[in-house]
């Protein structure tokens, strides 16, 4: 079920978390003959660094098909505001997974507190620059967005980093050519339409919604293959499934559990039309137009991740956007200095992904 206003939301996570992270109880099944199939009920806590966003679809969608029930997990379903807000309750004991890119795993390595993807879910930024629509004659290509003010869904986010490096590659510098503020996720619309801001990097079903309502265009398209490989020179391992290295060490079967959930998913959004798919989801996540939510999720379909298998030159361009951007400007060495070392394979898990029965 839903949580409703993040705060409400978070505070049912610290009652639980007084409990104890990824709760384990009996099977009821235990003492019958079942209980040698039948794996403990385990108790899985989630925040999910956008609501409704299709970077993080296959956590609503495993539950709404029922596949963390097939694995006996009781699984919580919390939305953040952004994925700094989500990595913030992983690293504070609240919740034991985040929906999440992988630019904050790389800032816990370098904090010392080491969390690892163990399911990909988008193998681009999953994001699009959109621009008002009443700046569609002067607003033609990435320098054209010096002087104005740009945002991402919050600060040091990984849309914040895949927006700054994409204007580095322009030749523009956050506040020295433009101006940033954060226009939030679900708040981007909100946030263009009251002149906030004159261009803003979302993922969808939030563009979509935008454009096709005439209210703006895409300027560069980071959903794309096309668009990332002209950007970063391959692939981008955006999002994923991410968990504390403490929780996998402590709850391995637990772990494995929630990712073949998650896998299964990703594969079911590769086999299924989207019509279906949407028609097995709340209007919470697709919305009230479902033929626009069907456009958007059959466009989502050529970056989500079939497999749900970390893509290695995608982790390295991950770590070589968040440094190149602060090379650029010091002020963005939010997430990595360019002197930090981090261990590129340490972000990630594929071991659990992979055992993964087809």
């Amino acid at each position: 079920m839903k949580t409703g206003p993040l705060g409400i939301a978070f505070a049912s996570i610290l009652l639980v978390a007084a409990c104890g992270g990824g709760t384990v109880q009996p099977s009821p099944s235990a003492a019958g003959a079942g209980a040698a199939t039948t794996p403990p009920r385990a108790t899985v806590r989630v925040a999910i660094g956008s609501a409704a966003s299709l970077n993080y679809l296959s956590w609503d969608l495993a539950k709404a098909l029922g596949y963390f029930e097939d694995e006996n997990l009781d699984v919580t379903l919390n939305y953040a505001s952004s994925g700094n807000d989500a990595a913030t309750a992983l690293l504070s004991g609240s919740v034991d997974f985040t929906g999440n890119s992988m630019d904050q795993s790389i800032k816990a390595q370098i904090a010392g507190k080491p969390t690892k993807m163990v399911v990909a879910f988008s193998r681009t930024p999953g994001a699009a620059i959109v621009v008002r629509a009443d700046l569609k004659d002067t607003v033609k290509s990435l320098k054209d967005l010096k002087g104005k003010t740009v945002g991402a869904t919050s600060q040091g986010s990984g849309t914040h980093v895949v927006l700054t490096y994409a204007l580095n590659q322009a030749g523009l510098i956050q506040d020295k050519d433009y101006t940033f503020k954060p226009c939030g996720s679900g708040t981007m619309a909100a946030t263009l339409d009251s002149k906030a801001v004159d261009a803003c990097i979302n993922s969808d079903p939030f563009i979509t919604q935008y454009v096709a309502a005439n209210k703006g265009f895409i300027l560069k398209d980071y959903r794309t293959i096309q668009d990332t490989t002209e950007l970063v020179g391959g692939p981008y391992q955006f999002t994923g499934a991410v968990t504390t290295a403490e929780f996998i060490q402590k709850s391995p079967d637990v772990v494995q559990r929630v990712v073949n959930a998650l896998v299964k998913t990703n594969r079911f959004i590769q086999a299924t039309a989207s019509k279906d798919i949407a028609a097995k989801l709340p209007k919470t996540v697709t919305g009230e137009d479902l033929d626009l939510y069907v456009k958007t999720l059959d466009a989502a379909k050529g970056y989500i991740s079939a497999d749900g298998i970390i893509d290695t030159a995608g982790a390295q361009n991950v770590l070589k956007m968040n440094v190149e951007d602060c090379k650029v400007n010091t002020t963005l060495c939010g997430n990595v200095k360019p002197t930090d070392s981090v261990d590129v394979s340490a972000l990630y898990d594929n071991s659990f992904a992979q055992k993964v029965k087809k």
